[in-house]
């Protein structure tokens, strides 16, 4: 980052959306795309013959999470190439996107969307991991936003009506991993991170889908390895769009698009992964990611570049790929090796780590936790979801468990009207007390 740019960042708490009023649940980590939801409930246990009241088999493959509004479910699949870990032809990839009746969990309309141009191969360490369809999509309750990789942005009206569909770009990553970001909204903006597929972060109008600007870094290998969905800040006399690069954070003012403030740091430095997105709380934001893991708390409130100085602390403690969850001043977030993991968030120091209680495998986890009416849920991808207490002291409540399901989940969960909905790869479950 070449320029200093000043500006006076104030963090202050984002009011309630009509989103969360309503109890929708419109985009990838819920209301304020920070995993907690207000007034919402959801069982502690669970199992196919207990608060279960549906399940649905998806028309085809995905990580991609559910969004909820106005009980109605939307979420992405794909089907053809790589569906099922079959292989096939690149040419029979099809996407789907999904609208589901939340209460009774009967399809409501499908569309189906064929790529335009060819995705990276189904093939290695990356894309069978995840996919062709690991974007969660959003809606600001008017109309659906998806995206879709190297064929673009995409907007379909509630009834599944495309509406515009834009080109953010067609390249790979030298590690030709695929995709992940998640488009988010704000006023009359939808923004992605395209640093995968066109170099360059993006914000488009909704009503047309043009771009309204486009910021890219002069040194685009330094940064195509951030994989993370950027993150909402409210300062005082603007929104701020941030997002978390190998070595860097990055601020821009969300309707402008001008670098508003920018700091160097040790996440991902030297060519590592940064998939988890950042999170807020109180006056601070924090940054996870890289392999090895590290994190970082940036104080708010600098100008132009955030030196040094203003890092609270720096961790050893990281996920790889899930966005831990911020609650009452504490870090939460459940490992790759099977552990609960819960860090301070003023000091940075780790308050637990506990390995988990599992009837089988060691879990493992992409997901993302959420915290709901004083729990944690959090899927892991192999060993059923675990719910803890959101407290500072590890407290087990339950590991629950489908048994008829053999796919993996990847998808993160998604809360609406006491209901919540997680996705496999294959099926989609709603789940509710009496």
């Amino acid at each position: 980052m070449r320029k200093i740019l000043s500006a006076l960042i104030i963090i202050i708490p984002f009011a309630a959306t009509a989103a969360e009023k309503t109890a929708n649940w419109p985009q990838w980590r819920g209301p304020n795309g920070d995993g907690t939801t207000l007034a919402e409930k959801a069982p502690t246990t669970w199992s196919e013959t207990k608060n279960l009241k549906w399940k649905l088999k998806l028309p085809g493959y995905g990580a991609s999470s559910p969004i909820v509004w106005n009980d109605r479910v939307y979420l992405t699949c794909y089907s053809g190439y790589g569906a099922g870990s079959r292989g096939g032809s690149p040419s029979g990839l099809m996407r789907h996107l999904v609208c589901i009746d939340a209460k009774t969990g009967k399809s409501v309309w499908q569309k189906e969307l064929k790529p335009t141009k060819s995705e990276d191969n189904y093939s290695g360490m990356g894309v069978p991991e995840h996919g062709y369809a690991t974007s969660t999509p959003a809606t600001d309750g008017k109309a659906i936003y998806v995206f879709l990789a190297k064929s673009g942005m995409a907007a379909f009206d509630l009834k599944g009506k495309k509406l515009w569909q834009t080109s953010v770009g067609s390249s790979s990553s030298r590690k030709r991993w695929g995709s992940s970001s998640s488009p988010i909204i704000h006023g009359d903006l939808v923004f992605i991170n395209a640093l995968q597929e066109g170099h360059k972060v993006f914000a488009l109008n909704k009503a047309d889908g043009k771009i309204a600007w486009q910021w890219g870094p002069d040194a685009y290998s330094s940064y195509q390895d951030a994989y993370g969905t950027p993150s909402l800040v409210k300062a005082k006399d603007k929104t701020e769009l941030v997002l978390a690069v190998p070595g860097e954070i990055w601020s821009f003012d969300a309707k402008k698009g001008n670098i508003t403030w920018y700091a160097y740091t040790n996440v991902g430095a030297g060519r590592g992964n940064v998939s988890p997105s950042t999170i807020t709380g109180g006056d601070a934001l924090y940054v996870f990611g890289g392999r090895p893991g590290s994190g970082v708390a940036v104080k708010l409130g600098g100008k132009g570049e955030v030196k040094e100085s203003s890092q609270l602390w720096t961790s050893r403690n990281s996920p790889y790929v899930a966005t831990p969850v911020y609650h009452e001043g504490h870090l939460y977030w459940m490992d790759r090796s099977g552990y609960a993991v819960c860090l301070n968030a003023k000091t940075g120091k780790e308050t637990y780590r506990e390995r988990l209680q599992s009837s089988g495998r060691t879990p493992q986890f992409y997901a993302s936790p959420v915290v709901v009416d004083g729990k944690i849920i959090s899927v892991s991808r192999n060993a059923g979801a675990f719910v803890l207490e959101a407290k500072p002291k590890f407290k087990q409540l339950a590991q629950n468990t489908f048994a008829s399901e053999r796919s993996v989940f990847n998808a993160s969960p998604a809360v609406s009207n006491n209901r919540l909905f997680l996705r496999s790869d294959t099926h989609l479950y709603c789940i509710a007390g009496e």
